[in-house]
């Protein structure tokens, strides 16, 4: 807004100047002229009438024609009409004034000299009235042209946005279409280690299968809605569940509890695991006397997720880092004035409260 307004008054006064050297340069060579003609000129008599042609240039080009013209049906001819009166109200008003100001001696003395007097100011008055509408000509062009100047601009910008949009996506595109051959080979290579431990482990088999269904989500789910089936968020959940399971040998004191039923709904992918990943990250598992609890209940449509743990008091890394609040942004766009997030992280224990509306 600052700069807005500096710039604004700069051309303001830029503009102001050009006026007066404008006028100064047709003043100058106007008196010039009549002092060469007659020898003699009246600088006190001019003074007052170009005062008074000045203001009668700038009231019929800012206010008569800006007032009238293109504003109505027939708003030529009011125009025409209208410059008219000006014209005769500029003649009758000039005669009062000149003899209050300049004396009886500016006064025409008979009926001829004021019927002459008048033809000569009506004739000045329509001089300085062509100089006025060519004036404002000149303003409309310019501010047309500006305009249209613009417009080009604005249209030239969207084209290199649209350009670099187009670009950015084809290299999406690429991008996605170079990521899919680590996807096929992680799952093929997935698939010949559960086989393999298949007959070896029933157990390392499970723990096999349940990373390929988890990265087989992260990295294939996503529907055209940007959304997940909520059965599959919940599955993948389990699927993080059991693995943590396996890896500290059955001994997570951590209770995972789902009510309700997710058939039908759906949810931005990943949403509910980065809260619960938290748990295993921050939380104390070790403690038979105080498990974890996930809970995630499911009613009319709407899902409320709990989550309480104790926290461990060794742990190296300290907050959430980036996690929850990339969260709350996409939260923010797709369920706008439909969620509530509650985060309640004191020194030894953590809560959390996710209340979310799924059925728009």
């Amino acid at each position: 807004m600052d700069e807005n307004s500096d710039l604004n008054t700069e051309r303001f006064w830029s503009n102001t100047l050009k006026h007066i050297l404008g006028w100064a340069i047709f003043i100058t060579y106007e008196i010039t002229y009549i002092y060469l003609m007659t020898g003699s000129a009246d600088l006190n008599n001019y003074a007052l009438n170009y005062t008074l042609n000045i203001l009668l240039f700038y009231f019929n080009a800012h206010v008569l024609f800006k007032y009238t013209t293109g504003k109505f049906k027939g708003a030529a001819f009011m125009t025409i009409l209208l410059v008219m009166l000006e014209i005769i109200l500029f003649v009758m008003i000039k005669f009062p004034i000149n003899q209050l100001i300049l004396g009886e001696e500016f006064m025409p003395k008979s009926a001829d000299e004021f019927k002459k007097a008048a033809f000569s100011n009506a004739m000045r008055t329509f001089y300085i009235l062509g100089f006025s509408t060519a004036y404002w000509f000149a303003m409309q062009t310019i501010k047309r042209n500006r305009k249209i100047s613009e417009l080009e601009t604005q249209k030239l910008i969207e084209q290199n946005e649209k350009i670099t949009l187009q670009k950015n996506l084809l290299q999406s595109r690429n991008a996605y279409l170079q990521a899919q051959v680590n996807p096929h080979l992680l799952f093929n290579t997935l698939n010949f280690m559960y086989n393999a431990s298949a007959k070896v482990s029933e157990k390392l088999a499970e723990t096999v299968m349940n990373l390929s269904d988890m990265m087989r989500y992260a990295l294939t789910t996503i529907d055209k809605d940007d959304k997940v089936s909520l059965n599959k968020e919940i599955e993948h959940i389990h699927n993080y569940f059991r693995l943590n399971q396996v890896r500290f040998d059955e001994k997570l004191n951590i209770d995972l509890i789902v009510q309700g039923n997710p058939d039908g709904l759906r949810i931005i992918p990943l949403a509910l695991i980065t809260l619960v990943e938290n748990v295993f990250q921050y939380g104390n598992l070790h403690e038979a006397q105080h498990p974890a609890i996930i809970k995630i209940n499911i009613q009319d449509g709407k899902l409320e997720l709990d989550i309480k743990n104790k926290k461990r008091a060794n742990r190296r890394i300290h907050g959430h880092g980036t996690g929850i609040p990339n969260l709350k942004e996409r939260l923010d766009i797709y369920y706008h004035g439909r969620y509530s997030l509650d985060i309640q992280d004191e020194e030894s224990t953590y809560a959390l409260n996710l209340k979310l509306t799924l059925n728009e």
